[in-house]
């Protein structure tokens, strides 16, 4: 079915992704697959039933009339040219991009878990504080120079990945065309790395909701203002597992991301697209809502000194931004 799929988007690939194109689209998949499973009921092999529903129908004018389109739609890809252009990858150049994004991946992860456990020095240096190992000065000299040489990291790690991983910003600008042996290839790794996908996601899900246990058990168990620096050092087991969690989430991610651009799948697919139109206003609030966030986090933390409790803004902020995002999805695409 995959070289069915991959004939029929190379049909219309000079066609606009409208509601009509679409369903033209679903419509002509239908009928192939419909026929395709007949032929090998009837004792066809895989390859000759695949020959057989393409040689069936006609050229892309005769199907465009049977399904009642026009070549005007054609013609509208002038206006939408980001859309229509196409990129032929080979086998190699393919397997190529899917280790560089893996790599890619690998890296922002990286960097984000760096930027999520950067107040761990912070959480660390209050608990030797209250223990009395450390004056309030020192402690607080150590655990800032602590965040900001771990973000500082960070940054550092976000720009070369930015850098090297620049040769391929264009590809998402395509619309990426595979050999049908290629595509199938391509094919059985994806299916292959989703096995294991479903199974990292769920751990990183698992620890970001366990990550708040070790500080209310802390709370619960240590009670009283002599233990008050086991507390303080407990906060720091959140970040550290809200960072494991994060850190599968975007490295499979990128990976789960870089499959589908190649294969048409996900929000890369035809009928996704459009569903897409709100994620540059969605990226131009992020740009200023979170470093506002970060701010008040340190703000708030180096004011109060409370490292154990001021971490619960991130989950707020989380949930807010999460709740923008789906509002604004759903606008664009009622709009559209």
């Amino acid at each position: 079915m995959e070289t069915i799929i991959s004939y029929i988007d190379n049909l219309f690939r000079n066609y606009p992704d409208t509601p009509q194109v679409l369903r033209a689209r679903e419509e002509l998949l239908g009928i192939m697959e419909d026929k395709y499973n007949e032929l090998k009921a009837g004792g066809k092999s895989e390859n000759e039933a695949i020959g057989i529903v393409i040689s069936e129908f006609g050229s892309m004018d005769e199907i465009a009339f049977e399904l009642g389109l026009n070549k005007e739609l054609a013609e509208k890809m002038s206006q939408t040219a980001e859309h229509r252009q196409e990129k032929r990858l080979t086998l190699e150049q393919a397997q190529a991009y899917l280790r560089s994004q893996e790599g890619f991946g690998f890296k922002i992860a990286s960097g984000v878990a760096l930027c999520i456990c950067s107040p761990v020095p912070a959480c660390i240096m209050s608990a030797l504080e209250e223990a009395l190992i450390l004056s309030e000065s020192l402690a607080n000299a150590v655990g800032a120079c602590g965040l900001f040489m771990m973000v500082a990291a960070a940054v550092g790690i976000f720009i070369t990945a930015g850098i090297a991983n620049g040769k391929y910003d264009g590809y998402k600008n395509y619309r990426i065309q595979l050999d049908f042996s290629t595509r199938d290839r391509i094919a059985e790794e994806y299916e292959a790395f989703g096995r294991g996908f479903g199974i990292k996601i769920t751990a990183g899900v698992v620890l970001c909701i366990v990550s708040v246990l070790p500080s209310v058990c802390m709370e619960a168990v240590f009670a009283g203002e002599r233990f008050e620096a086991l507390r303080d050092l407990s906060g720091s087991s959140l970040f550290l597992l809200v960072a494991a969690g994060v850190f599968l989430f975007i490295s499979q991610g990128v990976k789960q991301s870089a499959y589908d651009m190649l294969l048409g799948k996900g929000d890369f697919a035809p009928e996704k697209r459009v569903e897409k139109k709100g994620e540059k206003l969605i990226q131009a609030i992020a740009a200023a809502y979170w470093p506002i966030v970060t701010a008040c986090y340190l703000v708030w933390s180096f004011t109060t000194g409370q490292w154990g409790f001021t971490w619960i803004i991130w989950v707020v902020a989380g949930l807010i931004f999460g709740a923008i995002s789906a509002v604004i999805s759903i606008v664009f695409r009622e709009n559209s």
